[in-house]
């Protein structure tokens, strides 16, 4: 038998290793897979997604070591990273801010109250908070990675300060906003929030010329207008119901189901409006994916404009409004590799959950809000740093970090609204629609062609909203569309 002795520094950290083989030849080759793998932690525990780390194929004598490493290596740069580091989005954001943001019109206001949803909590669902009002004083300000007091006194301005500053973060105190009784929930027993504490909406409009791919290989664009309804929570929690594989992992680990993540400020439901101003679809966000939806077809046509939806227990995704007497479940996923499991219900992930959501008829209620329209360039928006405790577990971040600013919803391919609408425009159970995000999706190398995608639901949408439009006799010859002078001009300036 051979004793070795291993060396090497990770950033401030010195580790001394003895390791006992069999031949010095062992020990040579042991200490160069050793230092391979200590290089691609070194690089995976700098990446976003850890979840998606090959650690299970480590030599089992060399995962206990490198799990011991992963703290010191993913805190090596003394900043963290977020979905804001996403490749693509500081080409895409910046310019945003780079001269003060127009106000918001008054016609963006009438559109935003005239349409307004309605949403529907399920009993023992949380009422959504005003961030500025209910979310910011049980904040202080941290420096990472030591977790050193910057401010105990968060404000607005100190945000804009720090907007894309990584060595700081908010550190929110939930005991203490649920020991001070502000974690409302519906049907609880609690009566409602008062005038002082009323749910507030972020309302926003993007204005946008979509390009659709027509059946003869064509395109045709269209001015849309995206009314976005940005709902917000103190705390994310996971989905309802879990996999018996995920509560085994979770178990160990003394995790607060209602607590994954500080701040859900993802939630949205965005009505579209075509040039008429008419609403013909809707694009909700659902666990970092989104769905769409043609009013009319695939959603009821609310009477009075004002489609409603409901939220689900727990993680607060929304989905379209059930009339059952029952509560309705729904399948999730995490991001777009599993998107055919989404639709198909076949060959899930291990690690899958299920929202629950009730409807009005299944105990469920409707509640009010004030709809509040801010800055485009406010750091709830716009904020790289974190707005919520960084959370990593054995040093891997596990997507229990506070999350960046409202801006960065989807990936940049997917921006702005016009192709998220496209690429979400997917049914559940419809064999067109699973074979195409099979052949799309490569879920061993982690790739979707975004593109194919896209086209595809971009094509199938149009050409649905023809079929309802000739249908209806509804439908716009051309050259009889409006001037769309005022869409092109304000898409510029409200660019998402």
């Amino acid at each position: 038998m051979t004793i070795v002795f291993l060396k090497f520094e990770i950033c401030d950290l010195r580790y001394d290793i003895w390791y006992l083989c069999p031949t010095p030849g062992a020990c040579w080759r042991i200490h160069a897979k050793f230092q391979q793998r200590v290089e691609f932690v070194r690089h995976a525990a700098r990446h976003y997604f850890p979840s998606q780390f090959e650690i299970m194929t480590f030599n089992r004598s060399l995962l206990f070591l490198l799990i011991l490493l992963l703290p010191a290596i993913s805190n090596c740069e003394g900043k963290y990273h977020t979905f804001a580091d996403y490749p693509g989005f500081k080409e895409y954001y910046q310019d945003r801010c780079a001269t003060p943001p127009l106000p918001s019109t008054e016609k963006d206001r009438e559109l935003l109250e005239k349409f307004r949803p309605r949403f529907i909590l399920p009993p023992g669902g949380s009422y959504p908070i005003d961030f500025f009002r209910d979310y910011l004083p049980y904040t202080v300000m941290k420096s990472w990675p030591g977790k050193k007091m910057i401010a105990l006194d968060v404000s607005r301005g100190l945000l804009q300060i720090h907007r894309v500053d990584r060595s700081v973060y908010l550190d929110f105190d939930t005991s203490q906003y649920r020991s001070d009784g502000m974690d409302i929930r519906w049907g609880e027993g609690s009566p409602p929030p008062g005038p002082e504490k009323i749910p507030v909406v972020y309302g926003r409009v993007y204005r946008e010329r979509v390009s659709f791919p027509d059946s003869a290989g064509g395109k045709e664009e269209h001015d849309l207008a995206f009314l976005k309804y940005n709902v917000l929570f103190a705390t994310s929690g996971l989905p309802a119901e879990l996999s018996a594989w995920s509560r085994l992992l979770l178990s160990p680990g003394g995790f607060d189901r209602e607590d994954w993540h500080a701040l859900d400020n993802f939630v949205a439901a965005h009505i579209v409006l075509d040039e008429r101003e008419t609403p013909i679809a809707v694009v909700l966000a659902q666990h970092n994916h989104h769905r769409a939806y043609l009013i009319g077809r695939d959603i009821p046509n609310a009477a009075d404009g004002r489609s409603a939806f409901d939220i689900a227990l727990r993680s607060n995704e929304i989905y379209p409004a059930s009339n059952s007497a029952e509560p309705v479940r729904h399948r999730v996923i995490r991001w777009s590799f599993y998107l055919d499991y989404l639709l198909s219900g076949e060959s899930g992930p291990a690690l899958k959950g299920v929202d629950v959501t009730m409807g009005r008829r299944a105990g469920g209620g409707e509640f009010d809000y004030d709809l509040m329209i801010i800055s485009p360039c406010d750091p709830l928006y716009t904020s790289e740093m974190i707005l919520g405790e960084p959370r990593p577990f054995l040093g891997m971040h596990l997507g229990r970090d506070g999350p960046p600013g409202s801006d960065y919803y989807n990936t940049p391919k997917l921006l702005p609204m016009g192709n998220v609408l496209k690429f979400a425009y997917l049914h559940d159970g419809d064999p067109e629609d699973i074979a195409l995000v099979r052949e799309a999706i490569d879920r061993k190398a982690e790739t979707v062609d975004v593109e194919r995608i896209m086209e595809h639901g971009g094509r199938r949408f149009l050409a649905n909203w023809k079929e309802m439009q000739a249908e209806s006799g509804k439908w716009k010859m051309e050259g009889e569309q409006r001037s769309t002078t005022e869409f092109t001009e304000s898409a510029e300036k409200n660019k998402d």
